[in-house]
């Protein structure tokens, strides 16, 4: 914050503090003794301009530009004013990502996510497990990475891509993967419909399926590469665009990252004696990533 001079009178202070403002100068007005005001600039990077407004305002104070600035200023003041409320009302029982609110019922395509991926799993432990994996992994013609022929898809069986999100490995897996659906598929739903949350999972559930298979073959299942899909869209909603609604917690944000890394390590394949889907996990965080940051740039330039 810097100062940079005095004007004489309460209502010319008014009048040139409203003409900055309405210029995207951020200021403010001291008293110091009698009716003179201190005029500062609250940003280093708007001295220079806010100094050169000064020196045209004491040169002219009732010039034209300076009387309409204080309508011009109300109305700045107003808009920010609805976007405020307009940006409260949006998160309204959403400010705690892992409560999304007793009154806000899971999102319709997440629940219809979850179903699929309950019934799936019934049918792969009611020995039907081969075959489900036949029909719906990404490919069964290599079993080693290296290669992205996928035969399959190029005779048309494009479901593949995605398919593989809704087969899980054991009760703890599905439980954990479908809580996490279930909180962030909600959020997104709630804030941005169900079209969008469409979009994310297909998107996100066929970049990670794919860079699984380049690394490691078709040998892998599991909605969690969605679900850091979901988890990094959030995340760059948050952080570029907060009038959106959407947030991650720092907790959530360091619990994502540690267990990303924690599998990354080979801790969690050691200790529990089963494969992780860590490329998986990378594909899904970064295509959400991309996506929630390309989202925000594009709502910034709607809302101009």
């Amino acid at each position: 914050m810097r100062l940079i001079g005095y004007i004489e009178s309460a209502e010319r202070a008014q009048k040139f503090t409203d003409f900055l403002y309405a210029q995207g100068v951020k200021n403010q007005a001291d008293r110091t003794t009698g009716d003179r005001w201190e005029i500062w600039v609250l940003s280093e990077e708007q001295v220079e301009i806010g100094k050169q407004h000064l020196s045209a305002f004491q040169a002219n104070p009732d010039g034209l530009v300076f009387q309409e600035a204080a309508a011009l200023a109300k109305e700045i003041r107003k808009q920010e004013s609805r976007e405020q409320e307009a940006y409260a009302e949006r998160t309204k029982d959403g400010r705690d990502l892992n409560n999304p609110g007793p009154n806000i019922s899971t999102g319709r395509l997440t629940l219809i996510l979850m179903i699929l991926c309950g019934i799936i799993f019934l049918f792969q432990k009611l020995d039907f497990e081969v075959a489900i994996f036949q029909k719906l992994s990404i490919s069964n013609f290599k079993a080693a990475g290296g290669s992205i022929g996928l035969p399959e898809i190029r005779r048309g069986e494009i479901w593949r891509l995605i398919t593989p999100i809704f087969m899980h490995g054991d009760i703890f897996h599905i439980f954990f993967n479908l809580m996490w659906m279930r909180i962030l598929g909600t959020i997104i739903e709630y804030r941005q419909g169900w079209k969008k949350m469409l979009t994310i999972v297909l998107a996100t559930a066929s970049f990670s399926n794919l860079a699984q298979y380049y690394v490691s073959g078709p040998l892998f299942l599991g909605i969690s590469g969605v679900v850091f899909g979901l988890l990094g869209y959030i995340w760059m909603k948050g952080k570029f665009d907060p009038f959106a609604g959407m947030f991650l917690p720092q907790g959530v944000v360091f619990m994502m990252l540690f267990w990303l890394l924690l599998g990354i390590s080979g801790a969690l394949e050691a200790s529990l004696g089963v494969g992780v889907a860590n490329t998986a996990h990378i594909g899904g965080l970064a295509s959400g990533c991309l996506m929630g940051y390309a989202n925000s740039w594009t709502s910034k330039i709607k809302r101009r």
